[in-house]
Parts: structure tokens; C-alpha cells; sequence
């Protein structure tokens, strides 16, 4: 048996003692005669929570290689992840359970309804918390994905791979899951590997941290990789390290940090446009920090700019109290960036500056469109890629 296929074995049998407790409150809400229909109907009434956490390890583990080449060996030996199978295999011995005391018709109602409010009460507190962690991750992939990729497993530097690690981090799609996957089997490093734990703890993800290699190992295999943080530390990167030169970015997207809810929201839309935002406290997290705000942050903002296609400004009321917002606009525009402005609420015209009134808006309905003066509206993509 290969190595996929034993960590397969005990996690099924793990899962499966983990699912017990949930069997036994559920035949206690059975009648005392029901077919195997009625039982797993039954527990996925109860226990949304677990079905979901069901999914979740059976999208993960079918993704294998090695599991998908052996799914008729797992299902002969009834070790399934199929919903209706597992919770039938893993049930059938409480379910030919001899029960002396059957409740009624309404106790086993409000049982089952009770256990269904918890269970989705602890649902909804997984949801609350990936959406929290998604709300600073950007689900999309960077047009520089795969260089990184090949950059990791080329380079034997741990701090380099470390940072290739973290900038990957900010981004949540298969491609990235894959990655991160291959790094937990290849990579000996075990503080790689639990930054990259880290990553999938962060998203509720199924992950298993791989087992130091037998054999001989190598001093670096046990250093805990550290990079330093800070402005400082950010811009010397941007100067003489490619990783960071090749970095490129969709949209600017210069806002009010006070606005941050609503540009979760926004940005969100946007990468579901297919567009790669920049936002500072999403993609340079680890170095920009409010309390950090120094001279370097200027000339990283400036590095930023250039290295993003076009600027948007996010205007709302705060936008007229925020100095850096005013600054990046005249900067984009110094040297030459397409810009276009998203009015996210109703102000009167009055007291906003009249050069903001000089750029194309931004609308959103169902589809971004940009409006230019005494022009028809244009789809944003169209209107990014045309030369100004």
C-alpha cells in the first residue's frame, strides 16, 4: 500500500470515530422501523455542520492522484467519501442497535430540530470565520504565478522561498492550493511547511502537515525561517529584487483606509472581474502597517502605482478628508496612468474639488462600465486595455 493511500486509512477511520457521536444522537430521533432512505435523510436534517465538513474532505481527497487511480479499490472495501455511502457504512452497526426506549412521534421531533439549530449554528460560525479570513485575501490568480511557482523549486534560499510563500498567501484559488500542496510533500523545511499550514487553517481548508523525511537530514531542515518586516525592509526589496519587480497589478485602487467594509466588497467584485487589485494592507500586509507609516511608504505607494495598469479612486466623503488619496491621484496622473473615479455614494457636487470631475467615472451594475465625457459607456475591460 503507498504512502497517499495509508494516510487515507487513518484518516477514514479517524473521521469515522469522529462521526459516532453524531450517529448516536441521530437513531435516538429514528422510529423504530426505517429504511436506510429515511436514516440519512434524517442525519443531514441534523447535522448540516458535518455534511459540509463531509464535502469539504472528499473534494480534497479525490483531488489526489493517487486516490482517484484507486477509487474502485475504495469503494470495494467501503471506505467511500460519497455522503450517502459514508454515513450508511459508518452507521450500520448502531443502526442494527436493539433500542429498548423509543421516543414519541414530538420528542423526536424537537430533538432533531434542536440538534439541527446547534449544528447550524456552528456552520454558520465556520462560514463567519473563512469569510473573515477571505475578506483579506484576494480570490483570483496574480499574472505572476507561475514564475513564482518556478522560482520556489529552483532556488535553495529558505528566506526567499519564505517570502514566495507569503505573497502567494494573499491569494486564495486552486492554483495556489496545488502549490501549497506540492511545497507540504517536497519541501523538508518543516517552517516552510507550517507557514503553509497557516494558509489553509486560515481558509477552514482540509490539510495535513507531511512527516519529516527518514533518512539524513540536513541542518536547514529544522531552521525556523524568519524575514524582517517594515517600510524599510519593503523598499530595499523593490530595488533589488526581481521577485518584486515583476510583480504587476490590474488596478490601483486608492481609497480611505476608514472605508474598509465597503472596499472589501468592492474589490471583491472586481477580482470576480477578473481583475488583480492592489490595496495596500491586502497585498503588502506584512510591511505596511498603519503604526509603520514612515518615507519609505511614499516611494513604495510610487513603486505601486507604476506597477499597475490603472488607478482607481474609490471616492466617497471620507475621500475628502484623506491627504494620501489626493496624492496618489496627482502622482498616477503626473506620470501618465489611466485613471477613473467609482463615486460610491451620493455627495453633493458642490463640495467636492472640480478636477475630480475631469476623470471618467466608474459605474457598477451588473457589469463595470466606465463613462467618458461626451462618450458612450464602455465595458471597464475594453476601456483598460485601449491606449490613452
Amino acid at each position: 500500500m503507498g504512502k497517499v493511500m495509508r494516510q487515507y486509512n487513518e484518516f477514514y477511520i479517524k473521521l469515522q470515530k469522529e462521526f459516532k457521536l453524531a450517529h448516536n444522537m441521530t437513531i435516538e430521533a429514528m422510529p423504530a422501523k426505517f429504511s436506510n432512505k429515511d436514516y440519512v435523510k434524517k442525519f443531514i436534517y441534523m447535522f448540516p455542520d458535518k455534511i459540509s465538513r463531509l464535502i469539504i474532505e472528499r473534494n480534497y481527497w479525490y483531488g489526489k492522484r493517487i486516490i482517484k487511480k484507486n477509487l474502485v479499490k475504495i469503494q470495494s472495501k467501503r471506505m467511500s467519501l460519497e455522503t450517502n455511502d459514508f454515513i450508511l457504512e459508518t452507521s450500520k452497526y448502531i443502526r442494527r442497535r436493539v433500542r429498548k426506549n423509543i421516543l414519541s412521534i414530538e420528542e423526536r421531533k424537537t430533538q432533531a430540530d434542536e440538534i439541527r439549530k446547534k449544528s447550524l449554528a456552528k456552520l454558520k460560525l465556520q462560514t463567519i470565520k473563512r469569510k473573515k479570513s477571505l475578506d483579506y485575501i484576494q480570490e483570483i490568480n496574480p499574472s505572476y504565478l507561475e514564475h513564482y511557482r518556478k522560482r520556489f523549486f529552483k532556488t535553495h534560499d529558505l528566506h526567499e522561498r519564505l517570502e514566495i510563500i507569503r505573497e502567494l498567501s494573499k491569494y486564495d484559488s486552486k492554483e495556489v492550493h496545488n502549490f501549497f500542496y506540492a511545497i507540504n510533500g517536497h519541501v523538508r523545511n518543516q517552517s516552510l511547511k507550517k507557514e503553509v499550514q497557516s494558509y489553509f487553517q486560515s481558509l477552514s481548508l482540509p490539510f495535513r502537515l507531511s512527516r519529516k523525511k527518514k533518512g539524513k537530514t540536513n541542518f536547514i531542515d529544522n531552521e525556523i525561517v524568519t524575514n524582517r518586516k517594515g517600510p524599510e525592509e519593503l523598499k530595499k526589496r523593490l530595488y533589488i529584487d526581481d521577485l518584486e519587480k515583476i510583480k504587476k497589478f490590474d488596478i490601483f485602487l486608492s481609497h480611505n483606509s476608514k472605508d474598509e467594509e465597503k472596499i472589501i466588497t468592492f474589490y471583491k467584485k472586481l477580482n470576480k472581474n477578473g481583475q488583480v487589485v492592489y490595496i495596500d494592507w491586502v497585498n503588502d500586509k506584512y510591511d505596511l502597517k498603519r503604526e509603520w507609516c514612515n518615507t519609505s511608504t511614499v516611494d513604495i505607494i510610487k513603486e505601486r502605482i507604476k506597477q499597475s495598469d490603472v488607478f482607481v479612486l474609490y471616492f466617497s466623503s471620507k475621500t475628502l478628508n484623506s491627504q494620501w488619496c489626493a496624492w496618489e491621484l496627482g502622482y498616477a496622473d503626473a506620470i501618465g496612468k489611466k485613471i477613473c473615479i467609482y463615486f460610491s455614494e451620493k455627495i453633493d457636487r458642490t463640495i467636492i474639488p472640480k478636477f475630480y470631475f475631469k476623470y471618467p467615472k466608474l459605474l457598477f451594475s451588473e457589469d463595470f462600465m466606465v463613462k467618458n465625457h461626451g462618450q458612450s459607456d464602455i465595458p471597464f475591460t475594453k476601456w483598460k486595455e485601449n491606449k490613452k
